[in-house]
């Protein structure tokens, strides 16, 4: 039977923890349980020094209030807590790094009995990754996958809407508060998924969506699933570190292979070139799916991977060419920032180097020479990434 009071003060300690879910497991083990922290003195809270002065005074605070009543006023706005201690808390969570201290959920979780696929991507899309995201999304709604994704814009809401035409389960983990739609043009969405999915957070109701709260959530869209599969990503994106926390967790990672010269494709050829496997066949990704353990039951082995090779840009790129060195490196690379995948004119170049077209034209060629750019037309360029880097 689930203690009621237990729960009450687990989710009290998310309103000064939930930025810093380790933090809790500290506190655990120096009183035990949430009843010896909330049993605690004041010199005994402010002496921890694990916390900052002013994180200490505020967690005294919270644990010298009544958290039932904080409970009771949450329940009933329609929003439900599961602490990590509750029958209901998804078992696949409870692997993962840090452990959530609870989850806000609007909805319902999704099935621990079903399969679940982390469907995410740019919010900047191109018809091409928005048709095949549905594409794929109906699959998994046909064969009965849940879809977790984060209600973003662009790949984000293209899979909660396909997964929902498919007539199946989606779910949105959000880097906000789960009383709060975000972005604000998705409540048409975000009520659906309310009534026909779920909208789950670990942030305290009324907690905005900050900037730094969206890597935080990440590792709990690839907690809650089987699989990853990014449809389009950017070489720097949110999506690449959701795949960096699937592969911290040992689950598998699928990627829709694109043009090598589209920047949406970036992240996602360069997880294939790491070994993921390219998504090339919704069928064919379902059946895989379908063949890997249950994710609350077995350990997988972690896959070993260069972290830092998913992050890694044109600039870094350029820097590990050898052969850069033996041109007058810095300017060359200004030049070879200011180009793109794209033709780029040499009065646009000019005013984003700050090089006059006499030294540009001089350190263009000597791109050229070295494989880093190419002449696309009269005055135009385009930037290249050479062979063997």
């Amino acid at each position: 039977m689930t203690d009621i009071y237990n729960e009450a003060r687990w989710m009290a300690l998310t309103k000064v923890l939930d930025r810093d879910a380790k933090k809790a497991d500290a506190l655990i083990e120096c009183f035990g349980d949430t009843t010896g922290i909330f049993e605690a003195s004041e010199d005994e809270i402010l002496s921890l020094d694990f916390l900052k002065p002013e994180l200490a005074r505020e967690l005294f605070e919270i644990t010298h209030t009544d958290p039932m009543t904080e409970l009771e006023r949450i329940t009933c706005s329609g929003i439900d807590f599961y602490s990590r201690e509750h029958p209901m808390f998804p078992k696949s969570l409870l692997a993962i790094d840090p452990v959530p201290i609870g989850l806000f959920v609007k909805g319902n979780l999704p099935s621990e009995e079903h399969r679940a696929v982390a469907v995410v991507g740019s919010r900047t899309t191109s018809n091409y990754g928005r048709s095949i995201c549905e594409i794929f999304c109906k699959e998994f709604a046909r064969e009965g996958i849940d879809v977790i994704s984060g209600m973003a814009l662009g790949i984000d809401s293209c899979a909660h809407e396909g997964t929902f035409k498919g007539g199946g389960k989606t779910y949105a983990v959000l880097g906000c508060g789960v009383d709060i739609c975000y972005p604000r043009t998705n409540h048409l969405l975000y009520d659906r998924l309310v009534s026909e999915g779920g909208i789950i957070s670990e942030f305290y109701p009324g907690t905005v969506p900050l900037n730094h709260n969206f890597p935080i959530r990440n590792r709990i869209i690839a907690g809650l699933s089987d699989a990853v599969l990014a449809v389009e990503a950017r070489a720097r994106s949110g999506t690449l570190i959701t795949v960096g926390c699937a592969l911290d967790q040992g689950k598998e990672v699928f990627a829709l292979p694109g043009r090598i010269t589209d920047k949406l494709s970036e992240g996602c050829n360069r997880l294939i070139g790491m070994g993921a496997n390219p998504a090339l066949d919704p069928k064919e990704v379902v059946a895989q799916i379908k063949k890997l353990a249950p994710r609350a039951s077995v350990q997988r082995l972690k896959v070993e991977y260069d972290r830092a090779v998913l992050t890694r840009t044109p600039r870094e790129v350029y820097d590990q060419k050898e052969t850069a060195r033996r041109i007058e490196a810095d300017e060359a690379r200004k030049v070879f920032l200011a180009l793109g995948i794209e033709p780029v004119c040499i009065d646009e170049i000019a005013e984003k180097s700050g090089f006059e077209v006499g030294k540009l034209l001089e350190i263009l060629v000597s791109l050229e020479l070295e494989g880093f750019a190419k002449q696309a037309g009269p005055c135009m360029y385009v930037q290249c990434i050479p062979e063997a880097i």
